[in-house]
């Protein structure tokens, strides 16, 4: 689901404005790094209209390589692979079963489409306070069809930090139980919590309501991050979306809950 992830630049939009809490980080990456990203997410959606109901649930794994293919004291460039994707949506008593270790059903639309995400190799440009300046997404991937299949979308926006890094270092000087809110957005207000800090590592938990789009959504999560690169070692979230959704050109009022476990490593 588009939403059920939160974005990382408002994180970095309310963190920098903790007086003297936080700075921003200097991304040390070097040529040949690899950070291996995974995914697991867990779906449940109902569809209605009128008197009509369609519940969808789906599972999915995705694995991703990010390589360092170029580096200097200016920033980096990373080369995105897709090592794994499988995929189960329920839907009207049949599942359709997807695993990129296999040949693509041709007669699937889902299928098919899954299969060139999978082939594609987006690459991303990134500054030393690792923010996006460019990128390049050879195939361009329809939200309507990741919403269905319960698969996150990786946004890439230039400014934004990549998925699995936050562009600012956690000051020592902020303390368990310190919470702030971020309303830089109309639509969106997340409220934050130092969970847990020392000398490592930093627990943030969060809690976000975003209004005002073709879905709503309210989303608790936390994240475990290094305190030293930035990168974010484990996230986890769950969020409870209603509003509508169009499928087939025919829009259906809908109800999804989602349950998200990330974990990045450096290879």
């Amino acid at each position: 689901m588009r939403i059920a992830a939160i974005r990382l630049n408002f994180i970095l939009l309310l963190l920098l404005s903790i007086g003297g809490g936080i700075a921003h980080a200097q991304i040390q990456l070097k040529r040949g790094d690899e950070f291996q990203r995974q995914v697991l997410t867990k779906s449940n959606c109902v569809l209605q209209r009128g008197g009509q109901s369609l519940h969808v649930s789906s599972s999915s794994t995705i694995v991703k390589t990010y390589k360092v293919t170029d580096a200097s004291d200016k920033g980096a460039s990373l080369a995105i692979t897709t090592d794994k994707l499988t995929d189960t949506i329920n839907a009207m008593d049949q599942s359709l079963i997807y695993n990129s270790a296999k040949p693509a059903d041709a007669n699937s639309a889902i299928q098919t489409s899954l299969q060139k995400m999978v082939n594609a190799q987006p690459s991303v440009a990134i500054n030393n306070k690792g923010e996006i300046i460019s990128f390049k997404r050879p195939v361009a991937v329809s939200d309507t069809l990741l919403s269905f299949a319960g698969i996150q979308p990786e946004h890439l926006s230039v400014g934004a930090p990549l998925h699995f890094i936050v562009n600012f270092v956690i000051n020592p000087s902020l303390k368990k139980g310190q919470s702030w809110t971020d309303t830089s957005t109309p639509s969106t207000e997340t409220t934050y919590t130092i969970y847990a800090i020392n000398g490592r590592t930093t627990t943030i938990t969060y809690k976000t309501s975003i209004l005002g789009g073709s879905l709503n959504s309210r989303i608790n999560g936390s994240m475990l991050i290094d305190n030293n690169t930035g990168v974010i070692l484990k996230r986890y979230s769950q969020s409870v979306s209603t509003g509508y959704e169009m499928v087939d050109g025919i829009v259906y009022t809908a109800t999804r809950r989602t349950a998200i476990t990330e974990v990045n490593t450096k290879r």
